[in-house]
């Protein structure tokens, strides 16, 4: 059994940035040469993408540990991912993943927990959930790796811009309290 290793957390979105190169050359998925369907391959394909691009964007997470199995429960995802169940449950309702059910509860396959890794660092770095479904569908649907690494590049160069903007308001805000202090105590 082997357990996932805790990265650090992402100082910037410049480190995940950083990775898409390693990303991008990591994605060597090549075609298949069975008989499987071309709906078969290309589900295959993409889980496979799904699963080379969940293990660059996680590795700047700080995830917990996570013993190798065949199907997790939520509670073991809540716990690895850091996230609460209700956190998860809401990722099922906005169509991010769909879980098997055994009854009432909520089985997980590894291709699901890949799905959450990219959810989960994405919106750690407050992509929208919009921004994340777009990406999912364009995993799902193209399967072409350069529309996906571009994707990720532009998703995160706008969180990088936005971020510089909020910063610069901030900075105006802070100006503002200092000049207002600087009255009060001047009286």
């Amino acid at each position: 059994m082997s357990n996932v290793i805790i990265k650090s957390f992402p100082q910037s979105h410049v480190d995940v940035a950083a990775a898409l190169p390693s990303l991008h050359a990591g994605l060597d998925i090549g075609s298949s040469t069975s008989r499987r369907s071309l709906g078969e391959r290309r589900l295959t394909k993409n889980a496979r993408m799904i699963a080379i691009i969940a293990e660059r964007l996680s590795s700047v997470m700080a995830f917990g540990t996570l013993e190798d199995a065949d199907l997790y429960t939520i509670g073991q995802l809540s716990d690895y991912l850091q996230v609460s169940l209700r956190t998860l449950r809401f990722y099922e309702q906005s169509g991010l993943l769909r879980p098997h059910r055994d009854g009432m509860k909520r089985l997980y396959t590894r291709d699901d927990l890949d799905r959450l890794k990219v959810i989960v660092t994405l919106r750690e770095m407050e992509a929208s959930l919009t921004a994340i479904k777009t990406l999912m569908s364009t995993l799902v649907e193209s399967g072409d790796e350069k529309s996906v690494i571009g994707e990720i590049d532009a998703m995160l160069d706008d969180l990088t811009r936005g971020n510089r903007q909020r910063i610069e308001e901030l900075e105006r805000v802070n100006r503002r309290i200092a000049e207002t202090l600087g009255r009060l105590r001047a009286n």
